[in-house]
C-alpha cells in the first residue's frame, strides 16, 4: 500500500503515525540523494549504478568476479553484464580469465577507473559534508547508530 504524507500529517505526527512518515522520509532521502549524486557525476560521463560498480571493485581488492561483483553491489548477472559492458566500452575495467578457472570471467578496474571513483568520492564527500554541515555532534552520532542499524536491518 502507497501512502503519501500530507503537509498536516509532517506538522503532526500522531495524525498518521510516526512510522508512516518515518518512511516517507527515507523514501524522500533517497531519492534526493540519488538525484543529486547522479547530478554530481554527471559531466564524469558515469553512471550511479557504475560508479557504485567500481567503488564496490575497489573495495574488494580491484578485481572480482562477476559472480562475486554482482552479489555485492547487489544485482542480477543480466544486469551486472551490461554494466560491465559499458565499463569495458569506455575503458574503466577489463575482463580477463581467472587463474584458478580459465571458464571463470574476472572483471578488474583500470587506473583510469580508479582515478574516476576517486573523484567521483571526492565530490559525493564534499555534497554529503554540505549536507550535514547543520547537524550537532549528537544528532551525527544518532544519525549515524540510526543508519548503521537500518542498513543492518534491510541487509538481513
Amino acid at each position: 500500500m502507497t501512502m503519501l504524507v500530507t503537509n498536516e500529517a509532517m506538522n503532526n505526527p500522531g495524525a498518521q503515525g510516526i512510522g508512516v512518515n518515518l518512511r516517507n522520509e527515507l523514501v524522500r532521502l533517497n531519492w534526493i540523494q540519488h538525484r543529486r549524486f547522479a547530478q554530481e557525476i554527471a559531466d564524469l560521463k558515469l553512471t550511479v549504478p557504475q560508479f557504485y560498480t567500481l567503488s564496490t571493485l575497489m573495495t574488494m581488492g580491484g578485481s572480482a568476479s562477476m559472480g562475486d561483483l554482482a552479489r555485492a553491489t547487489h544485482q542480477v548477472s543480466a544486469t551486472m553484464t551490461g554494466i560491465i559492458d559499458r565499463l569495458v566500452r569506455d575503458g574503466l575495467v577489463e575482463r580477463q580469465r581467472s587463474d584458478e578457472d580459465r571458464r571463470s570471467v574476472v572483471v578488474a578496474i583500470t587506473p583510469a577507473g580508479q582515478e574516476l571513483v576517486d573523484t567521483a568520492w571526492g565530490r559525493a564527500m564534499n555534497a554529503l559534508e554540505n549536507a550535514l554541515q547543520g547537524l550537532s555532534r549528537e544528532e551525527e552520532v544518532a544519525a549515524y547508530h540510526f543508519v548503521e542499524r537500518l542498513n543492518g536491518a534491510m541487509m538481513s
